[in-house]
């Protein structure tokens, strides 16, 4: 195939009579609708070479073989077995660039024969041929309009070709060179036309002249499956990489002497080395037993990091990734090809990243199958978990930023004695920021990024003045003191990372560095230099609260219900620690529940992190508590109780302070934690808003009172709680289940306005007997008429003089006694 003949489209018609697609072949493929981005990546090609400046040194786009045969007969009828998409869709491009450019005389001299039949045609189906030769017969004016439109349009298309596939490709395709070309086509036609100096050529070749057979011909054209998307996207990227004239890193092949360039070194390690590492992880992603789709993962990863890093400063373009490049929850998108060029993703800084972070994730070959691990201890980064997530799409903002990490200063640091320095700060600041948008994940990467750049190790350079964004302002200071500390000693080291490694903490111990002393004198001197006396005293205090909180979230990681919520209602009997959200809602802290709270915004380790004046201040209740001489870390649990106990006896603490600390049933009544609180009213939230079942906290402290004894409610058979879904109802205690006298009687409790209702009501308003009415009113019930305006029907009774829930629980006691002293009747 070597001795194939380079023509233009135009001149191939010096050579052949007529070009024909036999009748073995298929329908016209890169016209249809589906196959936009094959489509337009080609279109884009023969745009770009036709558009460019003139330049002496400018070699034509080659659009590889075009091989057939010759028809026998007197006609030299060149029928087509490798070739046929390009050739056709060439050939649309003349017609329509003719019009454009107002040369469809010249057009047809050259296209049509003397007949007014078109010299190509296709002899898969006879419409198929009807429609070339009417095409090309027929004047054509454009306008503004879709091609497609006005050709289907015109007197002479039958309508019964638009169910013939390639005529309806070749009207597709023609909308797509009309929209790519159109404005721009001035000229053109002379372009393609030139021979002498072509622009766009193949290799034609005549298989006759090799003496084959037509049985080969069949087996040449045998279809086979079409290319899948990264055999697409990798050919394309060979074009780029082959592209670049520019210098390139020392590569080497073992097989080759000497540097290769990286085309060179690409198209080798993509089918060798990197095809190895990628073999045993090749269903990871989808069951076809090739690796094609992780690979293309981990391509449009790399692809995207560069993209993020060469458009930092725009922010116009870094918008643009959030839909073309990235998808929900920080998966990426599939963007075509094309759209990739339209970004602008590929040039030589992206190849060159992609093949060290190839190169380094090989990593001098596979073990046991898995990669090898840089990392003997995989608490900070897991290499391979992280790897198969990538290739999977699953790695979230949080992966994303670790993986490109762990890769950058391998890449750039020969001694891995610091990686494992450097992936403990990069996992501390990851794990402590929230990162759940894409804006987020930029600044954070950009972060990572800038920290790669220094020379010195990463505590040397938190040690000194760096000023860092991307990541929350707390956690940079926290990872700033713990530099100073861990440069210090061994021993520092050791309590640090520690303490860092408690399964709640995370890496975030700023409250430990708080309670020790060791915050405020960091602040003050911008170190921790300080004497061997008070060496001895922070060290101390630092182990000391270490392990004080990590005995106490040892405990509650998962649920403070294991221990009655204790942990909870002792800080409070501390002071009111909690977190504020809108609407003078507040949460208590008492769950591990992430629904209607974006994880870590409401929880103990929000309100342990420094850097907020306000939380700070709140930390005092807990170090309060873990100075208590009541506190035990040797048995947390009983000891936090004492401490509830202690603090029921206080009178300086409010009443619904104690009411929550007594009644563990009011904390675990919010299963997300939120509490609203207003001046006159607590409300209790089953989930997080109002417009959920909620409970407001007097009345249900009353229930709690009552239920332990309920003999005293007698002759009432019932005791129950009335939750509510709107501010226009109140949540009450409903105390009923008792019959006299044929009337059904229940008393209400409701909290309105400071002060308490206590209702007395009975199903049938008008029939209270003079016994009740005479017990009521001995009790300060008041008569309240609810009837309709007019009505002379007997209301209910309500004693609404109370404003303290012993008051309430004494009056309701004492009014059932005397109850009691009349005939009841409970009903069954």
């Amino acid at each position: 195939m070597s001795s194939g003949k380079s023509l233009t489209f135009y001149g191939l018609f010096d050579e052949v009579d007529s070009i024909e697609i036999p009748i073995l072949q298929r329908d016209y493929a890169q016209g249809r609708s589906e196959e936009s981005e094959v489509r337009t990546l080609f279109l884009r090609s023969l745009f770009n070479v036709l558009t460019v400046e003139d330049d002496p040194e400018r070699h034509p786009l080659d659009l590889d073989f075009v091989y057939g045969n010759f028809e026998n007969g007197d006609n030299k009828i060149f029928s087509v077995l490798d070739g046929q998409q390009r050739l056709t869709t060439l050939f649309l491009l003349h017609w329509f660039l003719a019009v454009e450019n107002n040369q469809q005389s010249d057009f047809k001299e050259r296209f049509v024969t003397s007949d007014s039949r078109s010299r190509f045609t296709y002899k898969t189906r006879p419409s198929t041929t009807e429609f070339f030769n009417a095409l090309m017969a027929n004047n054509f004016v454009s306008s503004k309009r879709k091609l497609s439109v006005q050709i289907s349009d015109s007197q002479w298309f039958y309508l019964s070709w638009k169910q013939d596939p390639t005529v309806q490709a070749c009207l597709c395709m023609l909308d797509a060179i009309q929209e790519m070309f159109v404005g721009k086509s001035d000229g053109l036609f002379d372009k393609l036309s030139d021979t002498a100096h072509p622009y766009i050529t193949f290799q034609f070749l005549n298989l006759h002249s090799f003496g084959l057979s037509d049985e080969l011909y069949i087996k040449m054209n045998a279809r086979g499956k079409p290319l899948t998307v990264f055999e697409n996207f990798k050919a394309k990227l060979e074009q780029f990489i082959q592209s670049y004239d520019q210098q390139w890193p020392d590569y080497q092949l073992v097989f080759r002497e000497g540097q290769v360039d990286g085309f060179d070194y690409f198209i080798h390690k993509i089918d060798t080395s990197w095809a190895d590492l990628f073999w045993p992880y090749r269903n990871t992603y989808s069951d076809d037993n090739t690796f094609d789709d992780e690979l293309m993962n981990f391509f449009r990863l790399i692809i995207a990091y560069q993209y993020l890093l060469d458009n930092k400063n725009s922010p116009v373009l870094l918008a643009k990734a959030k839909s073309d490049i990235f998808g929900l929850s920080g998966r990426l998108q599939a963007p075509t090809l094309s759209k990739y060029e339209e970004l602008k993703c590929f040039n030589q800084n992206l190849i060159i990243r992609l093949i060290d972070m190839l190169d380094l994730i090989y990593n001098d070959g596979l073990v046991g199958n898995q990669i090898s691990p840089y990392l003997e201890d995989q608490y900070y980064y897991s290499e391979e978990k992280t790897f198969k997530k990538v290739i999977w799409n699953s790695a979230s903002y949080d992966d994303k930023l670790r993986f490109y990490a762990f890769y950058t200063y391998v890449a750039k640091n020969k001694d891995k004695g610091q990686l494992s320095s450097w992936m403990r700060v990069i996992y501390n600041l990851v794990e402590n920021t929230i990162i759940n948008t894409a804006d987020e994940f930029y600044k954070a990467l950009f972060a990572i990024n800038e920290l790669s750049q220094f020379d010195t190790s990463i505590l040397v350079t938190f040690k000194g003045e760096l000023e860092l964004t991307g990541f929350v302002g707390a956690q940079v200071l926290e990872e700033k003191i713990k530099a100073h500390l861990l440069l210090k000693s061994p021993e520092w080291s050791n309590a640090v990372v520690g303490a860092e490694k408690h399964p709640f903490f995370n890496g975030q111990i700023g409250f430990i560095l708080n309670f020790s002393g060791i915050l405020a004198f960091y602040r003050e001197h911008k170190h921790c230099d300080w004497t061997e006396e008070l060496d001895v005293q922070y060290f101390s205090k630092f182990g000391q609260y270490a392990k004080s909180a990590s005995a106490v979230f040892n405990l509650i990681k998962y649920s403070s219900s294991t221990i009655d919520y204790s942990w909870e209602r002792a800080v409070l009997s501390k002071g009111i620690y909690f977190t504020e959200k809108t609407g003078g809602r507040y949460n208590l802290l008492s769950t591990r529940e992430t629904r209607n709270n974006i994880n870590r915004d409401h929880s103990w380790r929000r309100l342990l992190r420094i850097g907020s004046a306000a939380m700070e201040e709140k930390q005092k209740y807990v170090k309060a508590v873990l100075d208590d001489s009541l506190f035990d870390p040797k048995n947390v649990a009983t000891s936090l109780m004492l401490i509830c106990n202690d603090a029921l006896e206080n009178s300086d603490i409010e009443d619904w302070r104690k009411a929550l600390i007594k009644y563990k049933a009011l904390i675990s009544y919010c299963s997300q934690g939120f509490i609203s609180l207003a001046k006159e009213e607590i409300i209790l939230l089953s989930e997080s808003q109002r417009n959920h079942y909620h409970s407001e906290l007097y009345t249900k402290v009353i229930e709690q009172e009552l239920a332990l004894d309920q003999e005293q409610i007698k002759p009432f058979c019932r005791l129950s709680y009335q939750a509510v879904k709107s501010r226009e109802e109140y949540a009450n205690v409903l105390i009923d289940n008792w019959l006299f006298n044929g009337n059904d009687y229940s008393i209400t409790i409701e909290f309105y306005s400071g002060s308490f209702l206590i209702w007395f009501r009975g199903r049938n308003s008008s029939r209270f007997s003079d016994s009740i009415s005479e017990v009521l009113t001995n009790h300060d019930f008041e008569l309240v008429n609810t009837g309709s305006k007019g009505s002379t029907v007997n209301g209910n009774r309500v004693n609404k003089k109370l404003s303290h829930t012993s008051d309430v629980i004494k009056k309701i006691f004492n009014l059932c006694l005397d109850l009691q002293k009349l005939t009841c009747d409970p009903i069954k």
